[in-house]
């Protein structure tokens, strides 16, 4: 699979043969062998799902069984040699349980109807048959019989009294079963401030709903705000948070003083014990404050010149944006596709849970019941594995076609006339890059799925006396969830670098860490400030609209009683919204940010290697080679710069 930080694995061209570079040119297929990998597991699926339905597991799910193994609503084939088993039972849709309140030992029978009425003796339920047709007691129970005939949970007639009961998922359960959710809701109901805020919230539905597209709007508007006038925005923050830091120690120092005036009690002379331990408690707060606030300072100075990449970047995203507006369908377009697998992952669960070998209960009776085997034991692993691997992959093709379509626009040198990049990139990924998909899915699966297992025995374990244990799988579940978060980091960073060189997952992986580590101050700007920056566009469109709500509701529905209902749904719905549109801006910048330093890299402004970056960010580069030289006293090769001098600069 080439899993080394060679640059001249197979996939790409060397990161050190500068001058035949060609970004999204040259490529072939990429980690092949994990691809064939994945296309053998995703057989793997479809074979599960091709048993699981042949087996007829399916229509047991769906329909239900009786207790002789006869699926309601079909012609059943015999199962052993019983006189009820194989019966034809079409027109019988439902599974009626001699005792539903002992069901898994009840007897079952497949029925036309449930009973739609409380039948108190066996008087009644003859003239329900009389009524309906329809035979509550077992099959082949002659109805004149009933009044005769046992009543008990295995038959052959239903025990006493028979509750009303209506099909749910053709499975006859009482009436009385949903009297707890009843009482629940009455329950709710009689809570005043509850059943005021639901009445508040139906009062003004139609302005929330309205207001859910003022938040659509309003996302895409913050997005040119971001855009067109980051510079003042982060510059702003920057103020705000040395203004935040500064009044933090301020307060501290200020809670020491005056701690030290009322430590001792006048009329006694005598010094408490707890205020001097709450003198030393402010005094070494005020401590880490001044010290925090230092640090944060010195950062802010420090990063300053990294901070106008970070600006930079912010314009470039909003460029690049504006010529490719259907990035934002992305999100879209993958939630549709991860609900369609979702759902039928589900199925395919389901009738995984009703397949099984059959197992002879009772032989006389003629009663049986279908078993798990280790083999389905294997297949629901195989399933579950299934359910996080192809979740990842299909967000790993996205955040490829992204990166991609983000690629083709920074390296194209006429971006006016790009051709359909969105198009252009998936069909780069699907005829190049799914094995490198595949791949860096699959190390998310290897950490996701043993930290969601660990989390699972926590909660079991969760009253044991064991506290050593506790801790020790918490620790674990801490340490994988920190693995996770940096793999994903990471895997996007590969990504990108995949659609830009064409070199496999491996050695992408590589490069994107030398660029990290490059780079490290750079990186800590746009991860900080930038992040800092979208969470605060987030955070404006969701505070603007709820705003708007409030005063709308203020003035249109002046009767409702808590103006906070309508206000935080549309809070949390804004924010929402903002947030599909601000995640693929962060995607953008990401993705720029790495063709900017495969850019610097690789090319220096001389004939022949131009640079493809926009004047904006050429500009930043050579202030930042400028400075350099000058401090080294070096002279700049004319109209270039030197690739010395680029490699200092990407370090810097």
């Amino acid at each position: 699979m080439g899993c080394c930080c060679d640059s001249s694995s197979n996939g790409g061209t060397p990161r050190e043969t500068m001058q035949q570079w060609e970004p999204l040119k040259k490529r072939g297929c990429t980690d092949v062998v994990p691809l064939v990998i994945f296309l053998a597991f995703f057989v793997g699926m479809i074979i599960i799902t091709t048993y699981s339905v042949i087996s007829g597991a399916a229509d047991r799910l769906i329909y239900g069984f009786d207790s002789y193994g006869n699926i309601c609503n079909k012609e059943n084939k015999p199962l052993l040699n019983h006189s009820k088993s194989g019966l034809d039972l079409r027109g019988k849709t439902n599974i009626f349980f001699m005792d539903v309140k002992d069901a898994d030992k009840s007897l079952e029978i497949c029925v036309e109807k449930c009973p739609d009425d409380q039948l108190k003796t066996m008087q009644e339920v003859a003239k329900f048959y009389e009524r309906t047709g329809v035979e509550l007691c077992d099959y082949f129970t002659d109805v004149d019989n009933y009044q005769s005939s046992a009543t008990s949970k295995s038959g052959p007639c239903p025990v006493l009294p028979v509750p009303e009961s209506s099909p749910v998922l053709f499975r006859c359960l009482p009436d009385y079963l949903p009297e707890f959710f009843v009482y629940m809701v009455s329950q709710l109901n009689n809570i005043p401030i509850l059943n005021m805020m639901l009445a508040d919230l139906y009062m003004t539905r139609h302005t929330i709903m309205l207001l859910c597209l003022v938040a659509f709007v309003h996302s895409i508007i913050t997005v040119l705000l971001i855009r067109f006038w980051a510079s003042i925005v982060v510059i702003i923050i920057n103020v705000v948070l040395s203004l935040a830091a500064l009044g933090v120690t301020g307060i501290m120092w200020w809670m020491y003083a005056s701690s030290e005036h009322q430590l001792t009690l006048q009329p006694l002379n005598v010094t408490l014990r707890v205020e001097e331990e709450n003198k030393q408690a402010f005094f070494w707060y005020s401590i880490i404050a001044t010290v925090g606030s230092v640090i944060l300072i010195l950062l802010i100075l420090v990063m300053r010149k990294r901070v106008q990449l970070v600006v930079e970047l912010f314009y470039e995203a909003g460029k690049c944006l504006t010529t490719i507006p259907s990035l934002f369908l992305q999100p879209v377009w993958t939630f549709l596709m991860l609900i369609i697998f979702w759902s039928a992952w589900l199925v395919i669960f389901g009738c995984l849970a009703t397949a099984g070998d059959m197992k002879v209960i009772d032989e006389e009776k003629g009663w049986v019941k279908f078993e798990r085997t280790h083999t389905i034991t294997y297949m629901w692993w195989f399933h579950l594995v299934g359910l996080f691997w192809i979740t990842e992959f299909i967000l790993a093709c996205q955040q490829m076609v992204i990166a991609g379509a983000v690629a083709e626009w920074f390296f194209a040198r006429k971006k006016s006339e790009l051709d359909h990049p969105i198009l252009v990139s998936m069909n780069r990924l699907i005829a190049n890059h799914l094995g490198s998909c595949a791949f860096g899915s699959f190390f998310i699966v290897l950490v996701a799925l043993p930290r969601y297992i660990l989390m699972y025995i926590y909660r079991q374990c969760k009253d044991s006396e064991n506290v050593v244990a506790k801790i020790i799988l918490k620790c674990c579940i801490c340490c994988m969830w920190i693995l996770e978060k940096l793999l994903r980091y990471l895997n996007y960073n590969a990504y990108s670098l995949v659609a830009i060189n064409g070199t496999n997952f491996c050695t992408s992986a590589c490069d994107a860490i030398s660029t990290i580590l490059s780079s490290p101050l750079r990186v800590a700007a746009i991860n900080s400030i930038g992040s800092f920056v979208l969470f605060l566009g987030k955070l404006l469109v969701a505070v603007t609209v709820a705003g708007i709500c409030g005063v709308l509701v203020l003035k249109d529905h002046k009767q409702i009683n808590f103006i906070a209902a309508p206000v935080g749904v549309v809070f949390i719905f804004s924010f929402l919204v903002a947030s599909c549109f601000l995640t693929v801006y962060e995607m953008c910048i990401d993705t720029i940010f790495l063709c900017f330093c495969e850019d610097s890299r690789v090319n220096d402004g001389t004939p022949g290697r131009e640079y493809f970056m926009s004047t904006s960010l050429m500009n930043f580069v050579r202030k930042g080679t400028r400075h350099l030289n000058k401090l080294e006293g070096k002279v700049p090769p004319p109209g270039g710069v030197s690739g010395e001098s680029m490699e200092m600069l990407n370090r810097a």
